[in-house]
This record gives structure tokens, sequence and C-alpha cells, in this order.
């Protein structure tokens, strides 16, 4: 994943700053730096926000190897997914709890549906810094730690769905450990606005400005939570009738 040099532009010139040139990309110098740090920042903490629609992915969780305090109400603990920025729903919208990426509920067999931010497993020897020789490097994290729950938490190649994923980054990649999604506009108009407003704080001395961005960033998150709703209510059954239940049809 590149940052995108186009969205950071508007931002800065939002604010009154000089945008990027090559030469700042090139030289990486401060403003460089700085623009990269905000972006990335401000791109995961918007994927958290909003149940966005474009970046959804539905995986069956895996139980946690991790050692964990029990808790009476949970049955069930299972590690959240590597790439999942916010949790949305477990099937039949069963009850859930988050905590310190576990994902707590009394459901077997969970599925869970998130929004994603990308982030592609790599691979074990760089997850670990260097292993035996004697272990495929071909062998890759799901989540938790290996060799708790043998063929589920560590398994030789990688998953079909995300084998396109692991290929090498490209050598100019900002961030390689993550793949663009196909995250819908709104969602990048708000980084847009969000990173605008940090902008506006951090480089320039106008706070009246810091909260003008800062308003149309939240009016345009807004119309996503409203979007996200809306696809959610679309996909809602309503409830029969009790004379349907009944086997009587709708109404006498």
């Amino acid at each position: 994943m590149n940052m995108n040099t186009e969205i950071v532009n508007r931002a800065l010139l939002a604010t009154g700053q000089n945008s990027l040139t090559n030469d700042d990309i090139k030289a990486a110098n401060a403003s460089y730096e700085l623009c990269r740090a905000f972006y990335i920042a401000t791109f995961l903490e918007a994927l958290s926000e909003v149940e966005w629609v474009g970046g959804r992915k539905r995986v069956k969780l895996v139980l946690t190897g991790r050692p964990v305090i029990k808790d009476s109400r949970y049955l069930f603990a299972y590690d959240m997914p590597y790439d999942c920025a916010k949790p949305i729903e477990l099937q039949d919208n069963e009850f859930f709890l988050t905590e310190d990426r576990l994902i707590l509920a009394d459901v077997e067999d969970a599925q869970l549906l998130y929004v994603s931010n990308g982030k592609v497993l790599r691979n074990i020897a760089m997850a670990s810094g260097g292993l035996p020789d004697d272990i495929p490097e071909i062998e890759y994290f799901s989540a938790g730690p290996p060799g708790t729950e043998p063929d589920v938490t560590l398994y030789p190649g990688a998953p079909e769905d995300i084998e396109d994923e692991l290929s090498d980054p490209e050598p100019d990649s900002d961030y390689p450990d993550y793949v663009a999604l196909d995250y819908e506009s709104k969602f990048y108009e708000y980084v847009e606005k969000k990173l605008a407003a940090k902008f506006a704080m951090k480089l320039s001395d106008q706070p009246g400005l810091h909260t003008q961005l800062l308003q149309e960033a939240l009016l345009v998150k807004q119309e996503a939570v409203d979007a996200s709703r809306s696809s959610k209510s679309a996909k809602l059954k309503e409830s029969p009738w009790w004379s349907e239940r009944l086997g009587l049809g709708r109404g006498v």
C-alpha cells in the first residue's frame, strides 16, 4: 500500500500548505515523513470508525491459543482476524465482546463479518526474524501463538483467498504489509477531510480552520454511517405474522 499523494496534497492545500513535490518524495524529507505518518494513522482510524461496505469480509474465527481469563458469560474466545479494523457482527447477529484482540462469544464455530484494513499475512521467517532451516518458509501465521491448537494457528501453505495478496511487495511500497481494497469513495473523502483537519491543527495557526474541516469530515462520516445502516436493513427479513407461523396465511 502506497501513500495516496493526491489525497495528501488536497488535504495540504485545504489548509494553505504547499503540496508535496516529487523531490520531497524521492528525498523522503521531513515534510514527506510527516505526511506519511499522518496518512497511515488517519487511514487506519477511519477504517475502525465506520462499517465501510467496500472493505467487508466474512471469515470463520479461530479459537485462541493464548491463555485467557475465563468469563462465565462466554464459552468461547477467538482470535480477532489479523486484518480486522472493525468487527461488525457474528452469524445470526449473536452477541459478542471484544477484548485485547479477542472475540468473546457463546457461539461455536463463529463466523465474523468485519471491516478489513488490508493487512496481509507475512512469511513466518519474516514475522519471527528467521527460523531454523528445517521449518519451511511457506508456513504462515493465521492467529494466536503457533503449536497451541494443531493445524489451526500454524499451517503449511497460504490460504487460497489471500494467496494472490502474499506476492512480494513492490519495492517502492510505503507499507508492504498492506494491500489496497475496494473501499467506497466516501471512505477516501472522509480520510481526506480528517487528514486536512489534522494538518490544520499541526501546521497552521488557524484553530477555526481545524474545527471547520473536522465538522466537514464528521458530515461525510455520518453519510457513510447512514449508507451502512441502509445496506444492513435491506438484508433484514420481516418478522412473520403469527398466523403465518401457524400455517394459516396472512390475515383472515
